[in-house]
């Protein structure tokens, strides 16, 4: 799938990639923003007030009373960690021209839409309306409590904050709902205008035509802000080892205990680290992984077992369920299978398999749209941008010997353990 990038503007770019096998066009805005203490809860609440209400359109009922009218647009608004910033993605994907039945420019006024949500957000007086923000910040703020009642996902952002501890990637990605609920309309409208002067800004365009005029739109809009001090995506740190394993445990009121290992590896990008994906993927990464094979199956000393690797952060993480009698055999499980690994013990047949599993995960990107536009702004940070296509070719130069001396860098760095309370009698 060939790739177009254009350099629009100091710390501006679009990447177009031409493809016919859908019958939309997506296309997104892709700010990047140094993940930091504290603006990382602005930056997870400016997305969603500004994908709901604008100037043109101050009610969501007009504005959804105008994406029906272009034949069911869809605006969405997100933030989520990259590296070491936060990346805030404003997305329209509609139907293609063609499809129009009366010979509408459908994308060029989809994007129309975008860039008037985006650049003209309701707002007076250098702050957004309370009543809005009022409604976004609850919302944000149920969906934090939300987060908390899923226990698997609480204890792996737990053992993020607590292995990333003097680390920006620490952060949770939301915020605290505590630092939510104190942003005020001046505060966040602040943000918003900081986001267009100093943002990174990567537009992605998934479809079949780029729609008229629009690098020429962008230009306009930016114009309007004197931009400078454009936030440097490329400012990885990578986690720290430590003298000693940190150990946290919290007792909680569950039915299932929760187990999560983090590991520090070798950190880098493409280039440098896909010795670490195709380890991480023979260790934990799928049903023919060894931890699944044999901590869950063989041994069946969890629920699930499984494992992910960071790399342009440098960690792995293995999450797994547990029963509270159980949580320190599997930690020594886990780890025998990590000696596995480092020992060279693993089969051809497990070392196929990986091979072959990140293959067709890496070709099921084209399949989708969202998929292709997420894999694009995680790799917006790497210096070198490979498709998916391209990372399937290189990962067939890794051999047996490359991950075994992948796994003999990774260390045990910090276990976090969610466990039942102890039941007293009334």
């Amino acid at each position: 799938m060939p790739q177009e990038i254009t350099k629009l503007a100091e710390g501006v770019e679009a990447l177009f990639l031409p493809v016919n096998s859908f019958n939309t066009t997506l296309v997104s805005f892709n700010f990047y923003m140094p993940l930091e203490k504290e603006t990382v809860a602005k930056y997870a609440l400016l997305p969603e007030l500004i994908a709901t209400c604008s100037k043109s359109y101050p009610d969501y009922l007009a504005l959804n009373y105008r994406l029906t009218a272009l034949y069911g647009a869809d605006v969405v608004a997100t933030a989520t960690k990259v590296g070491n910033c936060m990346c805030l993605k404003f997305t329209v994907s509609a139907i293609n021209d063609r499809f129009a039945f009366g010979g509408e420019k459908v994308m060029e006024e989809s994007v129309a839409l975008l860039l008037d949500l985006i650049f003209r957000p309701k707002a007076e007086n250098g702050a957004f309306f309370e009543d809005d923000l009022k409604r976004e910040k609850r919302k944000l703020i149920d969906r934090i409590k939300g987060e908390l009642n899923e226990k698997r996902t609480f204890a792996r952002n737990r053992l993020v904050s607590e292995m990333l501890d003097d680390d920006p990637y620490g952060l949770y990605k939301f915020g605290k709902a505590e630092d939510v609920a104190a942003i005020s309309g001046e505060e966040l409208f602040e943000a918003w205008k900081t986001m267009l002067i100093s943002g990174y800004l990567r537009i992605h365009v998934i479809g079949e035509a780029l729609p008229a005029g629009l690098y020429d739109s962008i230009k306009a809009e930016l114009n309007a802000f004197e931009r400078g001090n454009v936030t440097d995506i490329y400012s990885i740190t990578a986690l720290k080892e430590r003298q000693s394993v940190k150990r946290v445990t919290d007792l909680m009121e569950v039915a299932q205990g929760k187990l999560v290992m983090g590991f520090s590896c070798p950190a880098g990008d493409d280039d440098t680290s896909l010795d670490v994906m195709l380890m991480n993927d023979i260790f934990g990464g799928g049903p023919y992984g060894r931890l699944f094979t044999n901590v869950r199956e063989k041994m069946s000393l969890c629920y699930y077992c499984s494992a992910q690797a960071v790399r342009n952060k440098g960690f792995m993480m293995v999450d797994s369920g547990v029963e509270k009698e159980n949580a320190k055999k599997a930690e020594e499980a886990i780890l025998g299978q990590l000696e596995v690994m480092k020992n060279g013990e693993f089969t051809d047949f497990e070392f196929a398999s990986a091979v072959k599993s990140i293959k067709d995960s890496l070709r099921s990107y084209k399949d989708s749209q969202n998929g292709l536009d997420v894999w694009y702004t995680i790799k917006a940070i790497n210096r070198v941008v490979y498709s998916p296509e391209e990372i399937c070719e290189k990962i067939d130069s890794v051999t047996r010997q490359d991950v075994i001396n992948a796994a003999k860098r990774v260390k045990l760095n910090t276990v976090y353990a969610l466990l039942p309370k102890e039941r007293t009698e009334e």
